[in-house]
This record gives C-alpha cells, structure tokens and sequence, in this order.
C-alpha cells in the first residue's frame, strides 16, 4: 500500500501520509466516515482535498500554518496539479492490495435463444 507522497508547497517539501493511521485519525477529526468523506469529496473538491491534505500532512509532523494558510499556498495552476496528485494517492492508497473475495460474484447464464 502507497503510505505516503511528497508534495511541494509555498517552497516546503510536505510528507502526506496514507494508511490506517492516517485514515482512523482523520475520520475522527472530521467527524465523518469513508462514505461521508467520499460524498464530500464529490460535492466540493475545493474544500475537501484541501482539508484532507492538511490533516495528513499533520498525521507526519506538526505544523507551523494553519489549513486556510495550505488553501491559499494551493490557489494557483500548480496548486491545483497537487492536489490532483495527492487525490489520486489517497485514492490509490484506499483501494490498493485490497483483497478480492472468491466466490462473491455470481454468473448469470444468458437466456437460451430457440
């Protein structure tokens, strides 16, 4: 599973974790689920992988600027290609070596033609 990515900041070099502790951390913070986190995410990017970014980049190391700080940092054409980047990692990172399960599918026979 993809644990972390670096992402290039107002000249800082940030550590963006990944993972279960990231994810238990955040969930909690937010006071939301995976689904809700998903929803809002679909609802207004703009706010929320911004807002995600932050608190992973806080689950690495403790931070010296606040979340509106990261927002204004973002408000450019390359801010915009990172968080595309962190987005698709954070992505990856939930639906990375997740098992699949056997036997979950069921085949349809397709109807017999006469």
């Amino acid at each position: 599973m993809s644990k972390a990515i670096e992402i290039v900041v107002n000249e800082q070099t940030l550590k963006c974790s990944f993972g279960l502790g990231f994810l238990g951390e955040c969930l909690e913070n937010l006071d939301l689920s995976v689904v809700q986190i998903g929803e809002k995410l679909d609802k207004n990017p703009f706010k929320w992988i911004p807002t995600l970014m932050y608190e992973s980049i806080k689950y690495s190391k403790d931070v010296d600027f606040t979340l509106d700080d990261l927002v204004e940092w973002l408000d450019d054409e390359e801010g915009k290609k990172t968080m595309n980047d962190f987005l698709l990692a954070f992505i990856k990172s939930l639906s990375k070596d997740v098992p699949k399960q056997k036997g979950t599918r069921k085949k349809i026979k397709a109807p017999i033609k006469k």
